[in-house]
């Protein structure tokens, strides 16, 4: 089906949302990330700021880490040294973050901007600890998986009596939106990268573990992407990974027997008119 499947409906999918605004979903499913509230207006360190927020911070008691809480990314990130003796806070990478600390005294500094996960060390071999840091929210982009219109896409296809329900999640870089469907679930999920190499990689990436080949011809739309046999779709755009799963289905839905490939093409398509119309 991937290779066969109709440009000219793509191109009228993705031409009828195009000139329509395409809306967003909601972040219901999970909590904005400390440190959302307290964004920083100088990356630079300062000697005793105000405190912040209590699992925002770094503590040093007894020449060990405690580690703070996940927080967003650019928020702003004290250091609480307890001990009598002055500390220092330094990324492993050496270039996120070097902070001192004075005896007793407090710092603050900007957390990196990009999400991940930051190893960190003192000048003592046996300080480590780690700084998690996530997206402080999913783009609009993101929550277009959940939004009315493709809600309004899968009611039409399936004949539903109903618009249907959806659960989402955000865990700091994927965003994912679940279709409890009477004929199996079905999820959307969009992973957010830093740019287009690494959106690309994990196309491939999620292709392989998925054994969907390549889709070959016009029907890719010019951009990297994937289809299985069982239902998975796959694409990346810009700094962004769509995988569209439809797996749980049954070979063929909705009246019009339909096949699980069909469905998630055209599905993905919707969401990439929806992602151009968004950037125009």
């Amino acid at each position: 089906m991937n290779k066969k499947f109709s440009l000219v409906g793509a191109l009228a999918v993705a031409a009828a949302f195009s000139l329509s605004a395409c809306g967003t979903g909601t972040t219901t499913g999970s909590p904005a990330p400390a440190g959302m509230e307290n964004s920083p207006t100088s990356g630079s360190e300062m000697t005793m700021p105000d405190t912040g927020s209590m699992e925002l911070m770094i503590h040093i008691h007894d020449g060990k880490f405690i580690d703070p809480k996940p927080l967003a990314a650019g928020a702003t990130v004290t250091v609480m040294n307890m001990d009598d003796t002055a500390q220092k806070v330094i990324s492993d990478d050496s270039t996120s973050f070097n902070v001192s600390v004075p005896a007793g005294g407090m710092v603050n500094f900007a957390a990196p901007k990009k999400p991940g996960t930051y190893p960190f060390h003192g000048e003592a071999a046996d300080m480590q600890g780690v700084l998690t840091v996530i997206a402080s929210a999913p783009s609009q982009a993101a929550t277009m998986v959940c939004a009315d219109e493709a809600k309004q896409n899968i009611e039409e296809i399936l004949a539903l009596p109903a618009i249907p329900t959806t659960t989402d999640h955000w865990d700091g870089t994927t965003y994912s939106c679940t279709y409890p469907l009477e004929v199996g679930d079905f999820v959307m999920t969009v992973t957010e990268s830093t740019n287009g190499a690494d959106a690309a990689a994990l196309a491939k990436q999620l292709a392989d573990a998925a054994q969907a080949p390549p889709i070959e011809g016009l029907a890719n739309l010019g951009l990297p992407g994937f289809q299985s046999s069982d239902g998975s779709v796959i694409f990346a755009k810009d700094n962004m990974t769509l995988h569209v799963d439809a797996t749980a289905f049954p070979a063929t839905v909705g009246p019009n027997k339909v096949t699980a490939g069909s469905f998630a093409y055209e599905l993905a398509t919707t969401i990439l008119a929806c992602w151009t119309a968004h950037h125009e």
